[in-house]
């Protein structure tokens, strides 16, 4: 089965909770884009706009291999414009509040589900109507982890532990799959230097680059390092610290559902491998559904003794412990530990009629529709079905 074979095949509607007044402080605007991520959008709004992107508000980042509808606001005297082919605004009024993920209900998803076997067909209905009743695990899916390459090397940890030239390491060579081929060479290049900072400064590309470098060959000494490492753009750390949060908080969860039946099937992530129950009994649906997990920071609010026991399990596993996440030399990003629910309900389901598949001939595909609550993933009910 695939998904996001052609952008109209996933299509995500941002619900948000906001009045309009026409005495607000803030322009709304709805934003539609295909074929660009959220941040890049902002981005070039902002420079065409002459205007900040940190006056910019909005509630949270849609995926790039999608047709995305979401909300964004700036300040009343900002109006906003921006043409281009794969990315549209339409003011829609004036609010009193400002675009952030406080006021976001979720999101409502339009999935077109190809290439599959006319013979899967049962199998996928059958799945669907387990996963109607019991829900699937909250996993953050793939696309939180762009980041990461490796499981056991992630920036974020690296500067946890105080390993903070290797954390640069990372920064600068970390090999991603949409790497071209004269990129994955200059990665490779710094590589093979790392430790000669004069000789990589020529091979920086960007100003960030070239400022971190600059630091680095100043001295390598850990007042330098630190220094180099705040020097890291704010988004871009931020990005770390929250895929790191991420993995751990997976790794808490798996074992957690790995605990409450013996059901199971797993599909491959990937950095790590998602386990999906097929059903439970009453008893452990009533105990995953009110369950909730804290992601780790410095201060990690205290749940029930099981899960308790599963985070530090994980923590020592990593060879971490909170404290280490009380990061005071680094001024641009923190960790801050939130609950997050451990098993999500799709609502307002809809199965469409399977068909012939126009893409891929001798196959059939089918859409599928429902609502989930801010910040869970439509790829990994995907992934629930089991047939990927």
């Amino acid at each position: 089965m695939k998904i996001k074979v052609t952008p109209e095949d996933f299509i995500v509607r941002e619900r948000i909770d906001l009045k309009y007044t026409s005495g607000g402080r803030y322009r709304i605007y709805r934003l539609k884009k295909r074929h660009w991520n959220t941040m890049d959008a902002l981005l070039y709004i902002a420079r065409e706009n002459r205007i900040p992107m940190a006056i910019i508000g909005s509630g949270g980042r849609k995926d790039r291999h999608a047709v995305t509808y979401q909300y964004i606001s700036v300040p009343r005297e900002h109006e906003l414009k921006f043409q281009h082919p794969n990315v549209e605004l339409a003011f829609e009024g004036f609010a009193d509040d400002f675009v952030s993920p406080a006021i976001l209900l979720g999101n409502y998803f339009e999935l077109t589900l190809r290439k599959i076997k006319p013979e899967e067909k049962g199998p996928i209905e059958q799945r669907l109507k387990q996963i109607n009743a019991c829900g699937f695990p909250n996993y953050f899916d793939d696309q939180r982890f762009g980041s990461i390459q490796n499981p056991d090397e992630i920036l974020a940890e690296r500067i946890i532990k105080k390993h903070y030239s290797g954390a640069l390491k990372l920064y600068f060579t970390t090999i991603h799959p949409e790497d071209k081929k004269e990129e994955k060479e200059r990665k490779k290049k710094i590589t093979e230097l790392w430790g000669n900072f004069q000789e990589i400064l020529p091979l920086c590309r960007t100003k960030v680059e070239r400022e971190i470098m600059e630091i680095l060959v100043q001295g390598k000494s850990k007042k330098h390092l630190i220094e180099a490492i705040n020097a890291i753009p704010k988004e871009s750390l931020s990005m770390h610290f929250s895929a790191y949060q991420s993995f751990l908080w997976n790794m808490v969860l798996q074992r957690m559902i790995l605990d409450c039946t013996d059901e199971l099937f797993k599909i491959k992530g990937k950095i790590m491998d998602y386990h999906f129950y097929k059903a439970l009994t009453p008893e452990n649906l009533k105990h995953l559904k009110k369950m909730e997990i804290p992601t780790v920071s410095s201060r990690i609010p205290k749940t029930l003794p099981h899960i308790d026991r599963a985070i530090s399990e994980v923590l020592s596993e990593r060879q971490v412990k909170p404290s280490d996440f009380n990061l005071k030399k680094i001024r641009k990003s923190f960790f801050k530990s939130f609950m997050r629910s451990a098993v999500v309900f799709p609502e307002d389901m809809y199965i469409g009629p399977f068909e012939s598949d126009d893409i891929y001939p001798g196959f059939v595909k089918f859409q599928l529709k429902f609502a989930l609550p801010p910040g869970s993933f439509a790829t990994m009910l995907v992934k629930a079905i089991g047939v990927l």
